[in-house]
């Protein structure tokens, strides 16, 4: 019989401020309050900083304000010179308020043995980013379907091609960054499908464009696409996957402004790769441990409420980046200054900023959360793709429970909430703790997803441990 068993490390010096992500977010908040002054713990579950965005970069591109190059740089030497405590490969299990602060949890790598710790603090920036919403269809589950951010991953961390015949689909601008990375890792993309029309863009984001410094990323990523002749199928959609045992073709049709298809426009493209995304879902689960308030980003999904100082409603719990709303890496990096400013603060001290870089810093994220805000307008995700989703797709991959079982619960049983849809059928109750499901379920028996999202509860755990760390803690 296999042992699970966790040891205890000897416990840690509590440090002024720990930072919960190691992305952009995360180190710009590190940068800031080890420069002025403050002990800082970081903690990531990668392998390395740099967060999903810069997974792999070896000499990063600059965006709009400090530069991902210069603030990495920073936090290096900081780590050398002011003893920053950088923890890789560490996941972040549970975080309770404490009247002097914080008590936070971590485990190891290694899901069945590995140390434990049990950290103090008397500020928590919060900066754990995103992960892709994925919404089912017909074959979804089929090897060689990938949500975007996974085809991305494995160009820019292993240098590995999803396939030899890629379509990438899905809504929103991310799709031609995911393109991008993939035709310049010389991957063969056949074809990029987008289900909303990109001339709402024009009404919504346009405007907003050249002033948050986005004009040379979109005529990048156009120009990628057109020298490689790569088709973009502008309100189409992906209908099925199909395949014997893999992904061998997947079915595009036009769709009409809610995104039900079109009948007699069916085209059968052979491919053996498919990286489809709608979105991000923000993180927001060690915030919600220790309640605080949360808000109902323009892109419809969960966030984390903070004021113009990235505080939150908890005292002493700031939070930065995506989980305070999706918007994109350059609004993560100037969040996570200011989050910084306002741990350093926290703790007493005078931060390492001028007056006048901190006013310049808020009025950025003003500006770029303009223009994620106008994004999520021009590229919403419509109601239609639910027609496509039969009775035997599966809606939670992790529990093996189907669309028809999810609808009956509502239909034959009764459920009038997602928790209940859960009790009875188990949706949610796997490996990825509903994080990929949940807003299927939502949308698949009409709720109210807002509400839901809003009045929901967190679980004591937010990611798996084995008990043995628990055992070990007490």
């Amino acid at each position: 019989m296999a042992t699970i068993s966790a040891r205890r490390r000897a416990p840690a010096m509590p440090s002024d401020i720990v930072i919960v992500g190691g992305g952009v977010a995360g180190i710009a908040a590190a940068v800031v309050a080890a420069r002025s002054g403050c002990s800082v713990t970081l903690l990531d579950s990668g392998s390395a900083v740099g967060g999903q965005y810069y997974r792999g970069a070896k000499s990063p591109e600059s965006g709009s304000g400090l530069s991902y190059e210069a603030l990495r740089r920073a936090f290096d030497e900081l780590v050398v010179a002011r003893g920053i405590d950088r923890r890789l490969d560490t996941y972040v299990y549970s975080l309770a308020r404490r009247d002097s602060g914080f008590v936070v949890r971590t485990r190891g790598d290694d899901r069945h043995r590995g140390d434990v710790d049990v950290l103090e603090s008397r500020a928590v920036v919060i900066a754990t980013g995103a992960f892709d919403k994925q919404l089912p269809f017909p074959g979804w589950t089929l090897p060689g379907v990938m949500s975007g951010g996974g085809a991305q991953a494995l160009v820019k961390g292993s240098d590995v091609l999803p396939g030899q015949r890629i379509v990438v689909a899905g809504t929103g601008p991310f799709l031609l960054a995911v393109t991008y990375a993939l035709i310049s890792a010389g991957g063969n993309v056949i074809a990029v499908v987008e289900a909303n029309d990109p001339v709402g863009l024009a009404r919504h984001a346009w405007s907003v464009l050249p002033a948050a410094g986005k004009s040379a990323d979109l005529a990048k990523f156009v120009t990628a696409l057109a020298k490689k002749r790569v088709p973009y199928l502008r309100r189409h959609r992906v209908r099925r996957a199909s395949g014997t045992g893999h992904l061998e073709s997947v079915t595009i049709s036009r769709v009409d402004g809610d995104w039900r298809g079109i009948a007699g426009s069916e085209r059968i493209w052979e491919c053996d790769a498919l990286a489809i995304g709608y979105g991000f879902t923000a993180q927001t689960d060690l915030a919600g441990q220790v309640g605080a308030r949360m808000r109902i980003g323009s892109d419809g999904g969960l966030a984390v409420e903070v004021d113009e100082r990235q505080r939150t409603s908890v005292p002493a719990l700031m939070a930065a980046g995506e989980t305070t709303g999706i918007g994109g890496v350059d609004l993560a990096r100037m969040e996570g200054l200011i989050a910084g400013v306002a741990a350093v603060e926290q703790c007493g001290r005078q931060a390492a900023l001028s007056d006048a870089a901190i006013a310049r810093g808020m009025r950025d994220v003003l500006k770029l959360r303009r223009f994620a805000d106008a994004l999520h307008f021009a590229f919403p995700v419509r109601d239609g793709w639910r027609d496509d989703v039969d009775d035997q797709t599966l809606v939670c991959r992790c529990e093996e429970v189907s669309a028809s079982k999810v609808r009956g619960a509502v239909s034959d049983l009764g459920a009038r909430d997602a928790r209940s849809v859960k009790l009875l059928t188990r949706a949610g109750m796997g490996w990825c703790q509903g994080r990929i499901c949940a807003p299927a379920v939502d949308a698949l028996c009409r709720f109210d997803s807002a509400a839901s999202l809003i009045g929901g509860s967190y679980r004591p755990v937010a990611v798996p441990v084995p008990l043995g760390a628990i055992a070990a803690e007490s």
